[in-house]
């Protein structure tokens, strides 16, 4: 079995927002069944009222004029949004074409053809890439196509003149044939060749697909790896998230979706302070108000967040406000809610040198970051202030009548979040409170709840020179 390339994107895939517009007989099986992200599975004694029931796009015998073909709209994960000013398209790299279980019935040839469409003057969304197929925006409404039917001639006409209308398709797949879906025949494998590539450059990339049978059968998978093309709002789509009202007085974002090796994460470089929150250096989570869906210690882990669970997020306040609204000073929410968590710091804490840099990480956290964070510290001497009774003073932070011998300092005000991206502060530009003091525990403060993917605090250590290049 051929491996996917999974270096590139299944542009075919319904999980990355691919959708069939128009197939012209869906007797036996849909052709949605085609974009499925899943093995393809067969039950021997499996029925239904068409015949034997089948999980891929199978057509009828044809016994009228013609062929079976099928429109594909590609997709790469969420980026076909109505609300987007332009929509993404595509190059294209290999097809993987699997016939699995349609062992005589398969289709015997296939060809795949590739169009861009335009957006139209005056458009400001992208319904242009569905409703230019008939029937395509109801198709779609449902749910997918109807096993058991089968379009008119002149349906299939329209559909034929649709795509026509909006011009020139390219041939990316010449007629090819496919053999029987036994294990070891079920799997083509083809790769665009420089031509068509260099072809579909100079196009601007491609939107649509379509999938040609001749004359009909069936075909259990289409997997079409490629990638995206940059657009123009993909630069600010990490505002279309959240905007940051201010961002030339608060710290330096850095989204993830936009890290590569020219413009890499601001962890990821050399510093020479070391990261003395980090667990490898000694760095505990000893305390929080909530750990619904992950617990502190995961803020300190070196590594980037392999997802949501590999962080610290709490439940969704039962008692939240029933309209937010925001302080028309600070831009933050007027909310008293927030959650808490106390960090013990690694290598003994931060000198009296004090932190220099504080690196605040919402990866994979999208659509549940904090609106806002706020972090303070502590200087607690072990041989006077246990761990235990740091934790009970973390709760009564924002206390001014409660008595404790551990004394809070703002490390961080409150600042605003925004989705899946590094939020760097630094000394140097003013955004670190007190940060020429001893620190040996931080409280991070999110308001009012959500997720944190890591914390990292840098500065020289209490047990060292301070000096570091990791």
């Amino acid at each position: 079995m051929p491996a996917d390339n999974t270096s590139e994107t299944n542009l075919c895939s319904s999980a990355n927002g691919a959708h069939i517009l128009f197939a012209t007989d869906e007797w036996f099986a849909t052709a949605e069944n085609l974009l499925s992200p899943y093995p393809p599975t067969f039950v021997p004694d499996l029925y239904c009222e068409q015949g034997k029931v089948m999980d891929g796009w199978e057509t009828r015998r044809k016994r009228i004029a013609g062929h079976d073909w099928c429109i594909i709209q590609l997709g790469s994960g969420g980026d076909v949004d109505g609300s987007a000013k332009e929509a993404a398209s595509y190059l294209l790299n290999s097809i993987l074409v699997d016939t699995a279980y349609f062992t005589g019935n398969q289709a015997p040839r296939i060809s795949i053809e590739a169009i861009k469409l335009e957006r139209p003057n005056g458009s400001s969304n992208n319904d242009y890439l569905f409703n230019w197929m008939p029937g395509a925006v109801s198709r779609i409404a449902r749910g997918g196509g109807i096993r058991g039917t089968g379009e008119t001639e002149s349906t299939i006409q329209a559909a034929s003149d649709a795509c026509k209308r909006v011009g020139q398709w390219i041939t990316v797949l010449p007629t090819t044939p496919l053999k029987p879906g036994y294990e070891e025949s079920r799997h083509h494998s083809f790769t665009i060749s420089n031509q068509i590539s260099k072809l579909l450059e100079e196009m601007g990339g491609v939107t649509h697909l379509k999938l040609n049978y001749f004359p009909d059968g069936g075909v259990a998978r289409l997997k079409v790896f490629g990638k995206k093309l940059p657009t123009m709002t993909d630069s600010s789509s990490q505002d279309v998230i959240m905007p940051i009202a201010n961002p030339s007085t608060g710290p330096n974002i850095h989204p993830h979706s936009l890290t590569s090796p020219s413009n890499p994460l601001p962890s990821s470089l050399p510093y020479p302070h070391p990261e003395i929150s980090s667990e490898v250096r000694g760095g505990i989570g000893i305390a929080c108000s909530n750990k619904h869906y992950g617990v502190p210690s995961n803020l300190l882990r070196p590594t980037l967040g392999k997802d949501m669970g590999d962080g610290w997020e709490t439940a969704r306040h039962p008692n939240r406000p029933l309209i937010v609204r925001k302080d028309p000073v600070t831009g933050l929410q007027e909310t008293p809610l927030m959650d808490w968590s106390t960090l013990k710091l690694g290598l003994g804490g931060a000198s009296d040198e004090g932190i220099s840099r504080i690196i605040v990480d919402t990866r994979h956290f999208k659509g549940n970051f904090p609106e806002s964070v706020r972090i303070d510290g502590c200087f607690a001497d072990p041989a006077f202030v246990t761990d235990d009774e740091v934790c009970a003073s973390a709760d009564t932070v924002y206390d001014s009548s409660h008595v404790s011998k551990v004394e809070w300092f703002p490390l961080l005000n409150r600042v605003a979040m925004t989705a899946d991206a590094e939020h760097e502060f630094l000394r140097e530009n003013g955004l670190i409170e007190n940060g020429r003091r001893a620190v040996t525990h931080i409280r991070v403060s999110i308001f009012p709840d959500g997720g944190l993917s890591r914390v990292r605090v840098y500065a020289p250590s209490a047990m060292g020179n301070g000096r570091s290049h990791l």
